[in-house]
């Protein structure tokens, strides 16, 4: 082996010429324009990298010409070059890429036990996990890389007669269309064993170990770089170097993740891991999820629902709290998080008697919703939850400075250490990802699952005076500030007595039923108004309706504010929450259904043996 090339490699752009002429170079392959050294004397396309047909390099440094055989012309080597072999190549591209795999696991777990105090029997649990998963990934196979050439050969469309041939002594392979195959297998590697599997690996060792974390918490770490994942190449590059002699790709090429998986791929990813290497899988940490759940809904009287949850748990064990590898099946968490709604419904009797609109002074107490738990209490709560939950910032968005800190050491980690050309094309695409002449919206502050809207709970107040004078004196567009005051252009009525005062807030609390209304709409909910006349006080089961092939969701004010910042807590939106709620409650119907069943059967009546001898005795006689 020979040692690595310290030097960067050059990069060439269409309007640098071959032989100093006004020729632009355009790849025949793939028609771009952006080329780079491979060390090796010749120029690669970053985007296909095949190799040029119009620039070589002379060892020494000499100036680039035009070639004008098909064949390259030989190159002048140093004294020490040591030849290569096709297995040279293969095996050290290879043995990279699942080394620094394996790195980026450990990295993870390291940083699980130490800043979120993480069970350390992760770290032993991973190891064997990985291992196996690698060895059944086949990438160690005698016959993958001739597969992994020969797929790239099938796979392209060009039509034309092979020119250079692949495994030539000296040469860096290349299959029969001049592509490099360290490339090829670089990418037949990403799909056998992708980047984004580190985080799965990770997960599922957690998961494995019986902790309480969730896949939304693996992808928000790995986002706010707390647990190394887009910039662990740094790392890396530290223990294993840029690049080798016979695996010249840089490290920031092989280890730097395009992307961040969501959280509900990520965690079918875990149980495809499991699945393939035959690991049995337990369910989730049910007990210390709901509990960190509950105290995160700052729920009155926690201890009370958190048993009756349990109790709700062992009675049905639904097999949704397995991992899955169906990506269109609702996460985990978000069983849990039914199973909380259906209690808290059970406990402070959340029926559809307008505890929300009473609050309001739109109805009069009644005594359907008598209990020892004050669901208005819990109304104001949420409300409270809520604002909290969209206040949230993450370390990072606090400020300008944290921001640009964190995208230099994070999102564009190494960029500074790239070539003017590459700095300038980054900024191009990122450019060229906005609208242009257009006004265009922030994303959400975390990157959830549900989507923020512009109407919230904050227009929803349980207090009237509150509600009266956010209602009427300010706009929604200018509700809030940075300073957390009211941007308002009329003089507040508060404090003042006068019948259009009275008259004024019977308005404002009609314009919150409306703005809930219309929040529910949004959101394919429809509005229920409070029962009457109630006949059965037991627990209401709503369901979806059709209205011309669209399902309408009907729920009462005071389900649909709970089911709301449960789902937020959840990081899910409100319609699949309450799907998720619905499964669950048809479950727990399916289970009183069969019970009654039973009870009510009546034991069958079998004669006994003796009057069964009898009777054939007494007709044998006959």
């Amino acid at each position: 082996m020979r040692k690595a090339n310290p030097e960067r490699p050059k990069s060439v752009s269409s309007t640098q010429s071959c032989h100093s002429s006004s020729t632009t170079m355009i790849c025949h392959i793939c028609e771009s324009d952006i080329f780079e050294d491979g060390g090796d004397g010749f120029f690669y396309c970053l985007q296909c990298s095949t190799q040029a047909e119009c620039i070589q390099t002379s060892v020494d440094g000499g100036e680039d010409y035009r070639k004008q055989d098909t064949r390259p012309p030989k190159v002048r080597r140093n004294p020490d070059f040591v030849d290569l072999s096709y297995e040279d190549y293969y095996k050290e591209t290879r043995d990279r890429y699942v080394k620094g795999l394996l790195m980026m696991i450990t990295y993870q777990c390291d940083a699980l036990v130490v800043k979120f105090n993480v069970t350390p029997l992760i770290i032993g649990l991973v190891g064997p996990i990985c291992l196996r998963f690698v060895s059944l990934s086949g990438v160690f196979d005698d016959d993958w890389a001739d597969k992994a050439i020969l797929e790239s050969e099938l796979q392209s469309g060009e039509v034309r007669e092979p020119e250079v041939k692949r495994g030539k002594a000296s040469e860096e392979p290349q299959n029969l269309y001049g592509k490099r195959a360290v490339t090829i297998w670089l990418s037949q590697l990403k799909k056998s064993l992708p980047l984004s599997s580190s985080l799965a690996l990770s997960f599922l060792a957690c998961h494995k170990a019986g902790t309480p974390i969730l896949p939304t918490d693996i992808v928000r770490w790995a986002r706010q770089g707390k647990i190394p994942y887009l910039s662990s190449f740094l790392k890396i590059r530290e223990q294993m170097g840029d690049r080798s002699a016979a695996c010249p790709v840089s490290v920031r090429v092989m280890f730097k993740p395009s992307q961040i998986v969501s959280a509900q791929r990520l965690e079918a990813q875990a149980a495809s891991i499991a699945d393939i290497i035959g690991l049995p899988l337990p369910p989730v940490n049910f007990y210390a999820i709901a509990s960190n759940y509950l105290k995160r809904l700052s729920i009155p009287k926690e201890k009370e629902v958190l048993d009756l949850v349990h109790l709700l748990h062992n009675w049905s064990m639904p097999s949704d709290l397995y991992l899955s590898m169906n990506e269109l099946r609702l996460p985990t968490r978000v069983y849990v998080m039914s199973i909380i709604i259906v209690a808290i419904r059970m406990l402070y009797n959340i029926n559809g008697f307008g505890v929300w609109e009473r609050s309001l002074g739109l109805l009069d107490a009644s005594e359907e919703d008598v209990t020892e738990f004050d669901t208005e209490e819990l109304l104001k709560n949420l409300e409270t939850k809520y604002h909290e939950v969209a206040a949230e910032t993450v370390e990072h968005e606090k400020d300008l400075l944290s921001y640009l800190l964190h995208g230099k050491n994070e999102i564009f980690a190494g960029l500074e250490e790239a070539s003017a050309d590459d700095t300038y094309r980054t900024v191009d695409n990122l450019w060229n990802s906005y609208p242009k002449d257009k006004e265009f919206e922030i994303p959400s502050k975390r990157g959830r699952d549900w989507e923020d809207n512009d109407l919230s709970l904050n227009q929803l107040s349980m207090n009237v005076d509150q509600s009266t004078d956010r209602n009427n004196t300010c706009s929604s567009r200018s509700r809030k500030s940075e300073t957390g005051s009211m941007d308002c252009d009329e003089p507040s009525l508060e404090g003042v007595s006068s019948p259009d005062n009275h008259n004024h807030e019977e308005k404002s609390k009609e314009k919150a039923i409306r703005r809930l209304i219309t929040d529910m709409r949004d959101n394919l909910f429809q509005y229920i108004p409070p029962r009457e006349k109630v006949k059965r006080l037991d627990y209401l089961q709503y369901v979806r309706k059709n209205d011309d092939g669209a399902l309408i969701y009907a729920a009462h004010a005071d389900y649909y504010i709970l089911l709301w910042v449960c789902a937020m807590v959840a990081e899910i939106d409100a319609r699949n929450m309450h799907r998720s709620v619905l499964s669950f409650e048809r479950r727990l119907a399916w289970i009183e259904k069969k019970i009654d069943h039973v009870l009510h059967l009546t034991p069958l009546s079998i004669p006994n043996r003796d009057t069964k001898t009898h009777l054939e005795t007494k007709t044998h006689f006959r």
